[in-house]
Parts: structure tokens; C-alpha cells; sequence
């Protein structure tokens, strides 16, 4: 028997709702008679009907009318991805929450703890399913990195290192292209939106790093903030893990500014190290820094998010958990307002 498509409402249309999401996943997903996108959000109503025009979907400039009305509506909307600056995802997703909806965020999902707990508060009393949008869990290079460690490749784990830079990104965009319009996105540059390295760059390898070792004990963190700048444009992130024969450490690094931090990955175990340079290929060296293996060819990292919908919606329709759930989300949320503290 066909599996009914999940019908979806999109909440925000900029560089991350319109490409990211639409262009990039719900479009294939559509194909894949996974899910429907039949409604799109912007405060912009212009942006709305020409992204309506283009996706057949319907337009709206307030997402409460969007999840007006039932979900079991024909039509009605069952799921609302919600891909708004980080300090306007608490009330759309608490709101489409209480209206039955089940919610996928951006990430990170919120830049707070208390404001990730009333989230989650709200699914819990909802009965509704709330997802994050850690998609990049499914970069090809981290994927090696993820199955070498689980399979004991180099032994115990004792240091991660992890670099990331998007240098020149964060721009409005442009037509027809994300991040390449004139004008910065100027909530990417103030603190009281979520702007800054920490919260636009930090959550992705802060949730590879805990898919890698766990929950940790403790955090800190240094930032550097430009003269002038009311956010960092470089946030350092050390992670401790437990104690069991001596524990192991982590250090993120996320820049705004430099173009090739490298490398991206680097995992240092007891009898070697794993290393992923440009994300194209991963190297295991022994203990005496001997190449063991070399696993190249890699899709670099890029067009993502196929492998996170297609979990959602086989979620949604009976299938297994959400891959990427909101308590996972919380954990990242915790780290990243941990760092920050530590760093002013």
C-alpha cells in the first residue's frame, strides 16, 4: 500500500527556508512521495507568493494561519518546518506545537536552555513530535569518522579536534543563490538574535563531536570578539569526558573570518589518528604515523539533508524514531550557551 505523503508548511523563506529546505529536500521529497510542501510562510508577501508560485504551494505572511484549521483537513498541514532566525524559533514552534502540528527546526533550535526545555515541554503536552535540523550528522567524511571510531579502528579515543570556517557566508541572497546578495543578514550580526560564530556555526560540529564521545562533563570556552562587533567572529570550545582511564577531550573551533581552518577532523586514539583534511578524504595513520588506510573520493561537503527527511517522514507515517530528536537538540543548545558563557 502507497504511504500517504506527509503534508508540510514551511515557516520562513530566506537563504536557509527557500534553498536549504525547499530547494534542496521538500522539492525531492515531493518526488520521492515522502513529503508534500503545500503551504509557505514570509513576513515578506511578495517573497511568499512568488516562493508559492514556484513550490504549488499556498502562501501566508503569519504562520498562525497556517496552522489554522485541523491537520486532518484535506490539505491541512502536518508537519511545519520552522527556518526563521534563531530568536523567532521559540514562538512559532511552541505556537505550531499547541496547534497539533508535529514541528522540524533549524538548528540551532533555540539559544537557550529554558527556551529548548518549553519547547520540548510543549511536544511532550502536545503529543507531537519536535525534530532538529542537524543534518550535516551525514557529511560523507563524518560518516567515516563516525564508523572508524565505533569499530575501534585507532583504540580509545583520547583528544577530537574539529575546525569550521564559513568565511564570506551570511549574506542576504541573491537571485537565485543563497548568501550572495549585497547586504549582510544583519541578524547574523547582533547577540540578542543569536548572531555570532558560536550559535550560526557552532551547532553542527558541536553535534558531531557528541555523536563521537558522548555527553560531556565539562565545557568552556574563548571567543574573540572584533573591535566594534557586538558578537564573536571566533569561538574555541573545549569538552571534557568522563573519567574512565582517563577520559577524553574535545576542541571546537569556529570561524567567521578565516577561509581554511584545517583540518576538519582529526580523532587521536592509543594506537593512532584519524584525519579528514577537506572532507574529500579520511586517513588512518598508526601510532608510529604510518598511513594504515586512506578513504578518498568523498562527496564533499555540500547538498545535505535527504537522509534527515527521509527519516522524518518514515517517522511520522510508523516508521522508526526521528533520527535527529529534540532532546538531541537541547544537547547541543546546552553546550553551545555553556561556551558562551565561559567566554565573556
Amino acid at each position: 500500500m502507497a504511504v500517504t505523503p506527509v503534508r508540510v508548511g514551511l515557516v520562513g523563506l530566506g537563504n536557509s527556508g527557500w534553498y536549504y529546505h525547499a530547494e534542496q529536500n521538500l522539492v525531492p521529497a515531493r518526488a520521492a512521495g515522502q513529503l508534500d510542501l503545500v503551504a509557505v510562510c514570509d513576513a515578506d508577501p511578495a517573497r511568499a507568493a512568488t516562493a508559492a508560485d514556484r513550490f504549488g504551494a499556498r502562501a501566508h505572511t503569519d504562520w498562525r494561519e497556517l496552522v489554522a484549521g485541523s491537520a486532518g483537513d484535506d490539505g491541512g498541514v502536518e508537519l511545519v518546518v520552522v527556518a526563521l532566525p534563531h530568536h523567532l524559533h521559540r514562538d512559532v514552534v511552541i505556537g505550531a506545537l499547541r496547534a497539533g502540528r508535529h514541528v522540524h527546526v533549524e538548528k540551532p533550535m533555540a539559544t537557550s536552555v529554558a527556551d529548548a526545555d518549553a519547547m520540548l515541554s510543549a511536544a511532550r503536552a502536545a503529543g507531537r513530535q519536535l525534530s532538529v535540523h542537524q543534518q550535516r550528522r551525514w557529511e560523507p567524511d563524518f560518516q567515516q569518522v563516525l564508523r572508524l571510531v565505533h569499530e575501534g579502528a585507532v583504540g580509545p579515543v583520547r583528544r577530537v579536534e574539529v575546525h569550521r570556517s564559513h568565511a564570506g557566508r551570511y549574506r542576504t541572497a541573491g537571485d537565485g543563490t543563497p548568501h550572495t546578495g549585497s547586504d549582510i543578514a544583519t541578524w547574523t550580526e547582533e547577540a540578542d538574535t543569536g548572531g555570532g560564530a558560536g550559535w550560526l556555526i557552532g551547532p553542527h560540529p558541536v553535534d558531531q563531536v557528541l555523536q563521537l564521545l558522548g555527553t560531556p562533563t565539562a565545557v568552556t570556552g574563548t571567543a574573540h570578539r572584533p573591535p566594534g562587533s557586538a558578537v564573536e567572529d571566533h569561538l574555541r570550545i573545549h569538552l571534557a569526558f568522563g573519567q574512565r582511564d582517563g577520559g577524553s577531550s574535545a576542541r571546537i573551533d569556529v570561524h567567521r573570518r578565516a577561509e581554511h581552518p584545517a583540518p576538519r577532523f582529526r580523532v587521536v586514539g592509543e594506537r593512532g589518528d584519524i584525519t579528514s583534511e577537506d572532507g574529500t578524504s579520511v586517513v588512518v595513520r598508526d601510532a608510529d604515523g604510518a598511513v594504515v588506510v586512506v578513504h578518498d573520493g568523498l562527496e564533499p561537503p555540500g547538498r545535505l539533508g535527504a537522509e534527515l527527511y527521509a527519516s522524518l517522514a518514515a517517522s511520522l507515517r510508523g516508521g522508526p524514531p526521528v533520527a535527529v530528536t529534540g532532546e538531541q537538540g537541547r544537547d547541543v543548545v546546552d553546550v553551545l550557551e555553556r561556551a558562551l558563557r565561559a567566554a565573556r
